[in-house]
């Protein structure tokens, strides 16, 4: 079996900021333009109680022979704020649901037919940071549904541009690109009546190789309907309980520490 080194397995895709890593007024150079959409882009989607999207991802990882590999998956993901979100994943690098009710996250491998369960703080922002500062897993696009997306998108940027409007998937959109000192990220914004993200990318400058990411928004909804059930979790039969670092270990969901 060919050996893959896994960068987190989709897990530091965003979430760029941890305690003391915002960049200052002073250090940032971003164009107004640029300021101005990502804004609007981040007051439409938190203008929303009850939203969720469907997107389709790929990240470079490394093959034992140096050989940059790209694996891929699709996502699904509900929120209801301040304190519901599931989410589901099917790819290559296996397949997976999480679900939190606002007390406890849940994540299930539905390939090996294993869960953890785990206890939570009661709002979505608080467990998203609560799981990146724990357990390192970090929800993929999660900066999208928080309660700040702007602030969370934006506040590790020490430069960001307008590029311009340019198509994805036939969709007019406003190109935006940003830095720092360890990453660079692309926003696709639709240019039309309704400012969604249609596309990002990332590349992780300060990993080996520089990988990329990048997603595809398929469809959003800013008006869904979601029920209590779609965020509570039932252990399918003859599922086997594992904690939940023996999950993490077991999934991939640890980020491995660079040599």
């Amino acid at each position: 079996m060919w050996t893959i080194k896994r960068l987190g397995s989709w897990l530091p895709v965003i979430l760029f900021l941890s305690p003391g890593q915002s960049a200052s007024p002073e250090e940032k150079a971003i164009e107004p333009k640029a300021e101005q959409v990502l804004r609007e882009m981040a007051d439409y989607l938190t203008g929303s109680s009850a939203l969720a999207f469907k997107a389709e991802a790929s990240i470079d990882e490394f093959h034992e022979t140096g050989l940059k590999i790209q694996t891929s998956a699709r996502r699904t993901m509900a929120v209801r704020r301040p304190d519901r979100a599931a989410s589901n994943l099917d790819g290559d690098q296996g397949s997976r649901s999480a679900w939190y009710d606002g007390k406890t996250i849940s994540v299930l491998d539905k390939r090996h037919n294993t869960y953890s369960v785990l206890q939570a703080p009661d709002s979505l922002d608080a467990a998203l940071d609560f799981l990146a500062e724990e357990y390192d897993i970090v929800l993929p696009l999660a900066d999208f549904v928080r309660d700040d997306v702007y602030e969370s998108l934006s506040s590790a940027a020490n430069f960001g541009v307008y590029v311009g409007l340019h198509e994805v998937d036939g969709v007019l959109c406003h190109h935006l690109a940003f830095a720092n000192d360890f990453l660079e990220w692309q926003i696709w914004v639709d240019a039309g009546k309704e400012p969604l993200p249609r596309k990002m990318v990332i590349n992780y400058k300060d990993e080996p190789g520089e990988p990329q990411f990048t997603a595809r928004f398929l469809s959003w909804n800013l008006s869904a309907e979601l029920p209590d059930d779609l965020f509570q979790f039932t252990p399918p039969e003859g599922a086997q309980e594992l904690k939940p670092e023996s999950m993490a270990s077991r999934i991939g969901l640890i980020k491995e520490e660079k040599p």
